[in-house]
């Protein structure tokens, strides 16, 4: 039987309401890499996301996401 579950707080809690008896042994799999869900009817992105009729007014070159990003970390 396969179980899935996660840590928290350092105590593995099993996803819905399966239980084991008190004093059950067990194995625990530590998965490096994270499960990934592949939708079997994917639905494509339309882009852009909204209705324009204007190009975008931020011109985002390499120096300005630099720049962006050294402002975000010194307001936190």
């Amino acid at each position: 039987m396969e179980i899935q579950g996660v840590v928290q707080n350092g105590v593995v809690v099993l996803d819905g309401s399966m239980s084991l008896p008190e004093g059950a042994a067990v194995v625990v799999t530590y998965r490096a890499t994270p499960v990934i869900r592949v939708s079997l009817n994917p639905i494509p992105v339309v882009l852009p996301i909204f209705d324009s009729d204007e190009p975008g007014t931020i011109d985002l070159t390499n120096d300005r996401i630099a720049e962006i990003l050294d402002q975000e970390d010194a307001s936190s």
